[in-house]
């Protein structure tokens, strides 16, 4: 399946040739038929030995240049009208540069009316046009006399439209049809139905959509390309698409179908603007345009980029927010006219979705940014001109590792929602997707804060675990992947370290811990707690680290003793008969010959290391500990 697009100016015989070459009259409306003019899109289709050709039929009155956007935009070349006893007229050079905006490199020139001339003036129109085409995407475009009246070289027109086809280069089809609406309608018994160009992917009967942006959710009853009914529509063919649960009221044209999930739309976005050398005044910051895209048109603001304004006759990078929500993939081309004048300014390419951003150093604002960037590496400028050039220029795989750099971290699922293709420079971490650039930021910050935290705190082993990932802001199972990339570093005890990071204590702290074990020793049943360890002079950094050497060891509410007096109390839980089938904190205490303080401090350390099991007023024994 191709689609042709007409071009040209009102009154040339778009419509006619194109009833000429298919029999079919694309003039669908009552009023177009009576005045014999084009008002709205129409739609024919042409068979051909290399394929089936769908036409859409564009209106030429400079008045119904948005109708003619609605169409041109998605189709694969274009058949440019020119009337040979007018030639070229103000609206041919509008639909041209149209195309040339659009970039489309494809098309045909049909000199209609060229049995009301003769040879010598069909010369001399068929060298002016040639001439006008030379800096335009239709450059060398074949220029071909007919008249859809005598029929006049209709069977050379179509042999070149044939050899066109051969030409065309198909993108690998995916799994991600979008199908902009260019005609909503009912169909008593069957109910609403959409028309458009499918592109992106397969559309089949009973298929789930959504039509955007308005999110509603519909089920396909059934297809029709080019009248006959179909279970499957291809990319690159006319379809209709009999929806159920919607009225005709609820849509419009400018709203597109796509698979649930998929398919974004943006209210703010960032581009780059090509300003026609004719335009009737600069593109700058503050101004209303009215955008063209797909099949929608739609009031934008304008911001322009690092400047004020872009002269007719230049190019730029722009932000635009647009009135009405639209969905762009990278690359995909829009229209911008004048929101007064009805002239068209120029032409752009987008890029990305917008951020917000403020004066012109770029800054970011609002709460979006804080979406945006890495969580502790906030750098004042993020949306600068080298980075959106380089996005701009490249191609789709390329665009996706650019992309990936502007957050931390994605999850595969967000990735491929956005419509980008996983780069083979990105890193797969789990479910989980991260730029080299991001990547290498976490790694530095992680090994740069644990470096820091050595260095402050000396009798540490380390910053805790949860809140160093807490800082990064990173899900825990990504802070996990993350921490195998780095053999730097290792977990223990809860701790993040470096690999070999060892505490140890001067002569003084060893002679400082060794009278406190001897204190501790004294009397093993009664712990000490630490207000009271602290009141003797023993700093609490001391303690920990004491603790993390297997010096010490702190019991519940803030109680200290020794590891050799809790092994002691541990062998007396298990080699004693009274605590062999359970028992309560009186029987404990009496043993120890302690008060209920202290031997609640030791249950309830062996509660939370699982030496026993607390079941209301009795503990049973658990697992013995290796060394006890």
């Amino acid at each position: 399946m191709f689609i042709m697009g007409t071009a040209g100016h009102i009154d040339h015989g778009k419509s006619t040739l194109i009833k000429a070459l298919t029999g079919i009259n694309p003039d669908r409306l009552q009023e177009e038929q009576a005045r014999g003019m084009t008002v709205d899109l129409g739609f024919a289709w042409l068979k051909l030995p290399r394929g089936t050709v769908g036409i859409v039929d564009v209106p030429g009155h400079h008045r119904l240049v948005k109708n003619m956007l609605a169409g041109v935009g998605l189709v694969d070349f274009v058949l440019l009208v020119i009337a040979a006893d007018d030639g070229w007229m103000p609206q041919t050079q509008e639909h041209v540069d149209i195309i040339h905006l659009y970039g489309i490199k494809r098309g045909i020139v049909a000199l209609t009316k060229a049995d009301l001339v003769d040879e010598e003036w069909l010369e001399l129109v068929q060298a002016d046009i040639a001439e006008r085409l030379a800096g335009t995407s239709l450059a060398g475009a074949p220029i071909i006399p007919v008249s859809g009246v005598t029929g006049l070289n209709l069977d050379v027109l179509k042999s070149a439209i044939n050899d066109l086809l051969e030409t065309l280069v198909r993108a690998e089809e995916q799994d991600d049809p979008l199908l902009w609406i260019d005609r909503v309608f009912t169909i008593k018994g069957a109910g609403t139905v959409v028309t458009g160009t499918l592109l992106g992917g397969s559309l089949q009967v009973g298929m789930e959509v959504n039509v955007q942006p308005l999110g509603l959710t519909s089920r396909i009853r059934g297809l029709q390309n080019h009248t006959q009914p179909v279970e499957k529509g291809v990319p690159h063919s006319r379809l209709a698409v009999n929806l159920t649960g919607l009225e005709k009221a609820e849509l419009a044209r400018g709203m597109y179908l796509s698979l649930p999930g998929k398919r974004p739309h943006f209210s703010l976005i960032n581009a780059f603007v090509q300003v026609l050398p004719q335009a009737p005044a600069p593109l700058a910051t503050g101004q209303m345009v009215k955008l063209y895209v797909g099949t929608l048109e739609t009031l934008a603001k304008v911001r322009v980029l690092g400047s004020s304004e872009l002269a007719p006759g230049s190019e730029g990078y722009t932000q635009l927010q647009l009135e009405y929500p639209a969905h762009f993939s990278h690359q995909d081309r829009f229209i911008l006219r004048h929101s007064e004048l009805q002239e068209t300014i120029g032409g752009g390419t987008f890029i990305e979705g917008g951020i917000p951003v403020r004066g012109q150093n770029l800054r970011l604002v609002g709460p979006e940014r804080l979406r945006h960037l890495f969580p502790f590496d906030k750098p004042d400028a993020y949306l600068d001109l080298e980075r959106l050039q380089a996005k701009h220029r490249a191609d789709h795989l390329q665009y996706s590792l650019l992309k990936a750099e502007d957050r931390t971290y994605w999850t595969l699922q967000q990735f491929k929602q956005e419509g980008l293709r996983v780069h083979p420079d990105l890193r797969a971490l789990g479910e989980f997707i991260m730029a080299p650039g991001q990547l290498a930021k976490v790694c530095a910050y992680l090994l740069e804060a644990v470096e820091a935290f050595h260095k402050a705190n000396p009798l540490s082993p380390g910053p805790k675990k949860e809140t160093l990932r807490a800082a990064t802001g990173l899900p825990a199972r990504l802070f996990d992947q993350i921490l195998e990339e780095l053999p730097e570093l290792e977990e223990m005890n809860g701790s993040i370290c470096r690999r070999g990071h060892r505490l140890a204590l001067s002569p003084e702290q060893e002679r400082k811990i060794s009278e406190l074990r001897e204190r501790l020793a004294a009397n093993p049943y009664e712990p000490l707690a630490l207000d009271a360890i602290l009141e003797l002079g023993f700093a609490k950094e001391l303690l920990y680290a004491a603790a993390h050497l297997g010096l010490l060891v702190a019991l519940a509410s803030d109680h200290w003793t020794t590891p050799e007096v809790v092994q002691e109390v541990t062998a007396i839980l298990f080699e004693e008969a009274q605590f062999q089938n359970g028992f309560q904190l009186a029987a404990f205490r009496d043993r120890l010959g302690t008060s209920r303080k202290f031997a609640l401090a030791f249950l309830e350390y062996f509660d939370a290391q699982g030496i026993t099991i607390r079941k209301g007023d009795v503990r049973t024994l658990g697992k013995r500990p290796l060394n006890s």
